[in-house]
């Protein structure tokens, strides 16, 4: 027990470097690295726009309000902006597969989930990370958040962060299953994503079932809004128990599908 805590410990030490000097290398170019994230969050603002307008003219939506839509993008582009940025290497996992470049992550001593996961930056998820943020801030005030209700969107940001980074994991695991799997993974990550952009009220019955427990797109967004609006205690532990489960199928898919993985052996001549 004590030599896995302290092998914990290290990749937990490792990983942190390897942000460390992700987001340095990331800074070194100032200003592409601000209109990288400052461009994210921008963009990112057509969603409220968009949303708050769709509520004023619809209604209410099985009670979601507007300040509800602001929470769930708030939770749902937190979540993207931390993993996509320090763990930017899973979505390149893809190119690292058919290039044959992943070769080098098998030599490595270190973990081999942490070393992809941080052998890359993503500096424009920064721009979603600040988004979020603000999203969750502005959901709070709106809502009159009582101190409960803070610590409960501060928790959840974390386990919906777990879900999240699971998906993420599972979805671009399937590159060793497919010979050409960029779009194969951006389609079952964007399937995935999108319906946790959408306004909560609108799912409900089977389709409701189907976000939560067999694509859980529901668990990023719009559920953890849910137990913060109502103080939901039933809803917490599930989302809990959810995302104990999809982390641990994450590790297993990805473990049994690195098995699958051939080299491609590239060799390059006369340079």
């Amino acid at each position: 027990m004590e030599v896995n805590y302290l092998n914990f410990m290290k990749e937990i030490k490792f990983a942190l470097y390897a942000i460390k000097k992700n987001l340095q290398n990331s800074a070194e170019l100032k200003t592409s690295f601000l209109m990288n994230v400052f461009g994210m969050a921008i963009n990112n603002t057509a969603f409220i726009i968009i949303w708050v307008f769709f509520v004023k003219t619809v209604g209410v939506i099985n009670g979601w309000t507007a300040a509800d839509i602001i929470g769930l993008l708030g939770f749902t582009t937190i979540c993207f902006g931390i993993v996509l940025s320090v763990g930017d290497g899973l979505r390149r996992l893809p190119d690292l597969v058919s290039s044959g470049s992943f070769d080098r992550f098998l030599l490595s001593p270190k973990n081999l989930l942490v070393r992809i996961a941080t052998s890359s930056f993503g500096s424009s998820a920064v721009g979603d990370m600040i988004f979020g943020a603000v999203c969750l801030i502005f959901y709070g005030i709106l809502i009159q958040a009582t101190l409960y209700q803070v610590l409960l969107i501060i928790f959840l940001i974390i386990i919906a962060t777990i879900i999240f980074l699971s998906l993420v994991i599972i979805i671009h695991s399937t590159s060793f299953l497919f010979t050409d799997s960029d779009q194969v993974t951006l389609g079952i990550f964007n399937f995935f994503l999108t319906p946790s952009l959408f306004n909560g009220g609108a799912f409900h019955g089977l389709m409701r079932v189907f976000f939560m427990f067999i694509v859980p797109s529901l668990l990023v967004g719009t559920i953890p809004v849910e137990i913060v609006r109502d103080v939901s205690v039933s809803k917490l532990i599930l989302i809990i128990i959810l995302s104990v489960f999809w982390f641990w199928l994450s590790i297993k898919i990805f473990n049994k599908c690195v098995k699958k993985y051939e080299s491609s052996n590239f060799m390059t001549f006369g340079q």
